[in-house]
């Protein structure tokens, strides 16, 4: 089944783009911002990733470099305080984590992605023809667009991170104690990732965008929004958190950058 995904994904893509009437081109998965930028609604999921993975898996073989280079590194959910030996084996591969945020992956990996994503959409759009004169390309967000796409919303903070209706609005940790953030460590906050679709949208019609993974953006070794593992106020917009290597609270989501080409 899981080798099907891919070409299910792109049989969806394809009927969008060939059998509805022509319309503005909004880039597939997205919202939009403005006339030239548009952000993925959700972050990228485990399901997308293993559409990339079998891609590359089929193209290339399953003992290719291109096809290693590919895969997320699951024992980032491993700790000698944790209990998340389980999501070493499922959290990326089994059907019930489809709709969780991949994580495990590095800045390079993610540009990769976004590089292929590109690609791939490209083609669809050859094959359909309808819009000859678009030109786009998908990336992660540069610190500055993401600040703007997250549109933090009033009274998040100001009601400890619940909404008007007393809803929990991210997936954040909600105490502090004497130990230090851990994966799985469940006495103050969520033991993993929720589903990308989870909680509200904000004002754009985007989920996430803090809490639950914080987010890669364009400059290197810069998260944005917060994780399931961080407090309440270090799920702000204007944080920055760092990060040196794939972990199990590091994740990302694409903007598609879009223009006419010149000639058009």
């Amino acid at each position: 089944m899981r080798k099907t995904l891919f070409f299910i994904s792109l049989a969806a893509l394809t009927i969008s783009f060939i059998g509805k009437k022509k319309k503005a081109f909004i880039p597939p998965g997205t919202v939009k911002i403005c006339d030239t930028l548009y952000a993925d609604q959700e972050e990228i999921t485990n399901l997308a990733w293993l559409d990339y993975e079998i891609w590359i898996k089929t193209k290339y073989g399953a003992n290719s470099p291109e096809h290693q280079a590919v895969l997320p590194d699951t024992t980032v959910w491993r700790h000698k305080n944790a209990t998340n030996e389980p999501y070493v084996q499922y959290y990326y591969r089994h059907p019930a984590y489809h709709y969780y945020p991949v994580v495990g992956v590095s800045y390079e990996q993610a540009l990769a992605y976004c590089k292929w994503r590109t690609e791939q959409v490209k083609r669809l759009m050859s094959i359909s023809k309808k819009y000859p004169t678009i030109n786009f390309e998908y990336r992660l967000p540069t610190k500055s667009e993401w600040e703007f796409v997250s549109n933090d919303g009033i009274g998040y903070f100001s009601n400890g991170g619940k909404n008007d209706k007393n809803k929990i609005t991210s997936n954040h940790r909600w105490a502090k104690d004497n130990e230090e953030a851990k994966e799985g460590y469940q006495h103050n906050f969520p033991e993993v990732t929720a589903p990308t679709k989870s909680y509200e949208k904000n004002a754009f019609g985007l989920y996430n965008m803090l809490g639950n993974v914080a987010e890669m953006v364009l400059e290197k070794g810069i998260s944005k929004g917060g994780s399931w593992r961080n407090l309440l106020e270090e799920c702000r917009v204007g944080k920055d958190i760092p990060y040196e290597k794939p972990t199990a609270w590091l994740g990302f989501r694409c903007v598609c950058v879009v223009k006419a080409n010149s000639s058009s």
